[in-house]
């Protein structure tokens, strides 16, 4: 926090009421929602939901000496001083709201089907060249980890990066008036956890709703190569005090990349931004890396940061976890752990990077919450590995069957994973380069496990 809370502000904050308050006065610098993680004197909040009731953790914060609980239920047997409000989400968020009001350096978020963590940790990199940068950690980016993200910021923060996630409409917009950002990303959209949103016109209107909340004399930043983007122009320029910059590989984007040279290293391309041309060497791999670098670019030169101080921060990033990551493989093969999430927007991309293989291996797990598509988007993979020349193609998964079958010679469908790393044990050699890829409730992480463990330890 920026500064410590009284109790009492935040009963005025939340419209809490207290109990068990034998004094004024505590001082609250922190809050909590996992008594693993709390600390003395912290603020617990027992958050609920579908499967889980933090309320049955308010005597442990007791034991863990935290200073107050938010609550929606007041514990009866325990002594620790309770603040009631009616839903303590709700009061999360607000005082994430407070927190993010007592703060003047800029704010930039990120939302996008595909592309987000990418461009968080990029555009973090590109603040760190001028400002002490507070940045969303792992993936808190949705309704729960934004608010704590916001909580975070305190008085030795100069600006900060918060990524923005959503899988139904509206999570956007629940998010986004807490963090009220000077700058708005929007990466681009895709049929990402469509099953949530139901139609894709859902997940551009969700995106669109960061658009919103961008704050006076702000910037939106938009991606001109996407098919929607005349929709979030328009619905950003709704908005009088908003500036809008676009970026891309297009010729109308303001800020754009030309003479894009890509390999198994990276990327070289000339930014070009307002007749101007600099040279840039991305060690992150794709095109669509590229698109991502211009993103933050633009968020850059909206907040008049330098070209330089902009082009160091893009070059200092090598990789990101779980995201077209090098790693090595027992018998020295190149795996490109891309492992983290999945959607087909996403694969495709990765897919592309395997064109400067000699040798290319694609490892696919199932693509998750694609709704009633999910059978032909899938096969559409398949199909598109192929045309990519993608030379074999594994895949485990129920929905992954159809991958393989549209892929054709060359593919294996598996039906464990373990049978599967036996397979590229046995099957690949030194220098072959491995992509493997899948949604998180896949778990492909496991096959680079046992692609990195020698066989007869299996």
């Amino acid at each position: 926090m920026i500064n410590a809370m009284t109790l009492e502000q935040i009963a005025e904050i939340t419209q809490a009421e207290i109990f068990n308050n034998s004094q004024n006065g505590t001082l609250i610098n922190a809050v909590s929602k996992d008594t693993r993680t709390l600390k003395a004197g912290d603020l617990y909040i027992a958050l609920t939901g579908e499967n889980f009731d933090g309320h049955a953790f308010v005597n442990k914060a007791f034991e863990l000496q935290a200073a107050a609980a938010l609550v929606e239920e007041v514990q009866a047997d325990c002594a620790l001083v309770q603040l009631k409000v009616t839903d303590t989400l709700l009061a999360l968020g607000q005082l994430a709201g407070f927190n993010r009001q007592q703060f003047s350096g800029p704010v930039v978020a990120v939302t996008g089907s595909a592309g987000k963590t990418t461009v968080k940790q990029l555009m973090a990199s590109v603040l760190a060249q001028q400002f002490n940068t507070l940045v969303t950690k792992g993936n808190l980016n949705n309704h729960i980890g934004a608010p704590l993200t916001l909580l975070d910021i305190n008085q030795d923060h100069q600006a900060a990066m918060i990524e923005l996630g959503a899988s139904a409409e509206g999570e956007i917009a629940y998010t986004a008036q807490w963090v009220k950002p000077h700058i708005g990303i929007i990466t681009n959209a895709s049929a990402a956890h469509i099953a949530g949103f139901g139609s894709l016109q859902h997940i551009v209107q969700t995106k669109g709703e960061l658009l919103d909340f961008i704050q006076p004399n702000g910037t939106a930043v938009l991606n001109a190569d996407d098919e929607f983007f005349p929709q979030w122009q328009a619905r950003a320029l709704k908005s009088f005090d908003v500036e809008i910059i676009s970026f891309g590989l297009s010729e109308q984007a303001e800020v754009r990349a030309q003479n894009i040279k890509c390999d198994l290293a990276g990327s070289s391309f000339d930014l070009c931004y307002q007749d101007k041309e600099y040279k840039v060497r991305l060690s992150l791999l794709g095109a669509h890396n590229v698109s991502n670098a211009l993103a933050v670019a633009a968020a850059g030169f909206a907040l008049d940061i330098s070209a330089e101080k902009i082009i160091a921060g893009l070059e200092a990033v090598s990789s990101v976890a779980g995201r077209l990551q090098w790693q090595k493989g027992s018998k020295g093969q190149k795996i490109l752990n891309d492992a983290y999430n999945a959607n087909p927007a996403s694969i495709k991309a990765a897919i592309q990077v395997l064109k400067g293989a000699a040798t290319s291996w694609l490892v696919l797990g199932d693509m998750a919450e694609l709704g009633a598509n999910e059978f032909a988007e899938h096969e559409a993979i398949g199909h598109f590995a192929r045309q990519q020349g993608v030379q074999h193609l594994l895949a485990t998964g129920e929905l992954s069957k159809k991958t393989t079958e549209a892929f054709g010679d060359g593919a294996h469908w598996f039906a464990t994973k373990q049978e599967l790393v036996r397979y590229l044990h046995n099957n690949t050699q030194a220098n072959d380069v491995i992509l493997v890829k899948g949604s998180r409730s896949a778990g492909m992480e496991e096959v680079i496990t046992g692609l990195q463990t020698d066989i007869k330890d299996k």
